[in-house]
């Protein structure tokens, strides 16, 4: 039992505690760095006294670039050009699949995934001198996307692989990976957790870094997992020590106590029973004095027994006592026992977070993700040397769903922004299926093109985008199937009594909905992401040329922090769409020629849904004329609506 100590509350340490907790990043051992702290905040210092601390040339710029808003926005692609669904259930999916910059898209996902990701998996580029690294661009990291993905003629900076001979091994890699960390630690939850892979190319920086961006403290552990089960049995390989195993870095987002989820290895028997139900006994154990200070507390009778001769009990006379009141301490030859029952503890007993003894049937290897991937596509998959298993993932997964959660149904957010070939959405889907979670997917990945020569090219996939959808689109068809067969199975061992854990079809999300990274659909939209209630309204309306009134929408929701999978209602009012997203938080309307009409249904709509709170956005130049405009105003406001906004 803690004592009081008599002293009045710690301000200065509660504040040095809530600092840490929101910039970990600025701490070094233990002690404020003002410098950076200065940097996180905007404030850059070009000249400075270095101490100690983790840097490389062109840290600060990959600071600001974290920090520098994007101007951009995710376009919704429902279909390719030639009509063919690129999105899959798009009406009801609450799954995402976001091709772009995922620097750029991290920062776009800022206001509406702010601490709403459970769990990040990534497994970004090793730095090999074989992958890619991202060339970022700190005046306009949007038109270096769209110069690299082929959407302006001009050249700008191109991803290319990352050669030892560049001067800048190590420093390119730190300056892709650094920006990017940093704002995914935002969309963690508190009780959220990142895991990273890596291999040996890059594992002592990535250490550095992530200690930084999310705090030594809240660093959890190292998985080693071994990658391949064969050895390269060539002659060159005589000259080079094999590597068998990555690493995967656990992280959580903050000092907040978190319990990962366990696989049980069974239950602790109770083998007796008496009056107040069953028991089992344990021993009130000894413990050797010798060698050691022994402790007087510890030496007690209990029920008349001594520990013996340079002994003491294990547990002091609190305990026993507590046991003695219960009833529940008996002497059996001479020996004093509890009776320990199911509520003195956790009846279950648990295998570790992660077995030292490697299982490929447990784990998979790169082997058996290659040969997973090979078989969705219906291709070889020679292009993925290190594409992880489905098994490696779900295993993650699982541990991440909280025991803390009364209901035994997960329905956290997982976000992979190194997305590669999907391995994390076709895991999420299968996990799904096997124990009846509703976990949702964000996937970002750059539409990287493939190789003309590969068999990946061949078989008409152009870019690393159409590998990781077809596979989510084929993967989600085959878990359907393999459930209706196996329910089927289970079906008729049951002889027509229902099985209550089986997992509801029609509840199992195999779909997702396409957005694309690009420029912004307005000519001129710079908002003061603070106060966007008031900038709204001061923007300029013209529409980028080719832009429909659906990209303006999701921009809105992106920019209002609307999640993007949201449902949207549509209505028309003489000929006017108007959408209605959030059961009534949220109207838009866009159209041209607009009339009082739509503002009366908008009332109208709001009274029948009911929502807490309402806004409204129009075309600011949709309105027939200026009077139109500020009746419709005056409607709104009439009817209780009082944010009303224009673009």
């Amino acid at each position: 039992m803690e004592k009081l100590d008599g002293q009045s509350k710690d301000i200065l340490a509660e504040n040095i505690d809530k600092i840490k907790e929101i910039f970990p990043e600025v701490f070094c051992e233990d002690k404020i760095d003002f410098e950076r702290l200065q940097e996180v905040l905007g404030e850059y210092i070009e000249d400075k006294e270095e101490r100690y601390r983790f840097e490389w040339n062109g840290k600060s710029k990959a600071i600001r670039l974290a920090q520098t808003a994007s101007t951009g926005t995710l376009r919704p692609s429902k279909k390719y050009e030639d009509g063919k669904d690129d999105s899959k259930n798009w009406d009801t999916t609450g799954n995402l699949y976001i091709e772009g910059d995922n620097l750029e898209v991290l920062k776009l996902l800022q206001k509406t995934y702010n601490s709403s990701i459970k769990m990040i998996y990534i497994d970004p580029p090793y730095n090999t001198g074989k992958d890619f690294v991202y060339k970022d661009n700190y005046r306009d990291n949007l038109q270096n996307y769209l110069e690299i993905t082929g959407q302006l003629d001009d050249e700008g900076k191109k991803i290319s692989t990352n050669s030892e001979a560049s001067g800048r091994y190590h420093t390119d890699w730190l300056n892709m990976m650094y920006p990017r960390l940093r704002l995914a630690r935002n969309l963690l939850t508190d009780d959220g957790v990142i895991f990273i892979s890596i291999d040996d190319n890059e594992v002592d920086n990535l250490k550095k870094i992530c200690n930084e961006v999310f705090g030594e403290g809240n660093f959890v552990g190292t998985i080693t997992w071994e990658k391949r089960t064969k050895a390269q049995n060539t002659i060159d390989a005589r000259d080079m020590f094999q590597s068998k195993t990555e690493y995967i870095f656990i992280y959580k987002k903050s000092v907040s106590k978190i319990r990962f989820n366990l696989e049980t290895l069974g239950t602790k028997e109770y083998n007796k029973k008496d009056e107040k139900g069953v028991f089992r006994y344990k021993v009130v154990e000894e413990m050797s004095s010798l060698g050691m200070r022994g402790r007087t507390t510890m030496i007690f009778p209990v029920l008349g027994v001594i520990p013996g001769k340079d002994k003491q009990w294990k547990v002091g006379s609190d305990a026993v006592n507590e046991f003695i009141e219960r009833d529940d301490l008996v002497l059996i030859d001479n020996k004093p026992y509890f009776k320990i029952r199911p509520s003195d503890e956790d009846v279950k007993t648990y295998y570790p977070f992660w077995s030292h003894f490697f299982d490929k049937d447990t784990y998979g290897t790169a082997e058996t993700g290659k040969s997973e991937l090979s078989n969705t596509l219906g291709t070889k998959s020679h292009d993925f040397e290190t594409v992880k298993p489905t098994l490696l993932i779900k295993k993650l997964l699982f541990h991440v769903k909280d025991m803390f959660k009364e209901s035994l149904v997960s329905e956290d957010i997982v976000l992979d922004f190194f997305s590669g070939s999907a391995t994390t959405a076709h895991a999420t889907m299968q996990l799904n299926a096997e124990d009846g979670g509703n976990r949702k997917f964000i996937m970002v990945q750059l539409p990287e093109l493939t190789d003309e020569t590969s068999e990946a090219y061949k078989a008409g996939y152009k870019n690393i985008c159409e590998i990781g959808k077809e596979r989510i689109r084929r993967a989600g068809e085959k878990i359907v199937a393999e459930l209706k067969e196996k329910q089927l199975g289970q079906q008729s061992i049951l002889d027509g009594n229902s099985d209550d854990n089986a997992v509801d079809l029609k509840d199992l999300d195999i779909g997702f909905k396409v957005f694309k990274l690009d420029s912004s659909n307005l000519k001129k939209w710079n908002p003061d992401y603070d106060n966007l209630e008031f900038a709204i309204d001061d923007m300029i309306t013209n529409f980028v040329e080719g832009r429909t009134e659906e990209d303006v929408l999701y921009e809105i929701m992106l920019k209002y922090g609307i999640d993007l999978t949201y449902p949207i209602e549509t209505e028309e009012v003489n000929g006017k769409k108007v959408f209605i997203i959030g059961i009534g938080a949220l109207f838009i309307c866009l159209a041209k020629d607009i009339t009082t009409d739509v503002a009366e249904f908008i009332a109208k709509k709001k009274d029948e849904l009911k929502p807490n709170a309402t806004r409204v956005v129009f075309k600011d130049n949709g309105f027939k004329n200026d009077s139109v405009k500020t009746n419709t105003i005056q409607i709104l406001k009439r009817n209780g609506i009082e944010e009303i906004m224009s673009v």
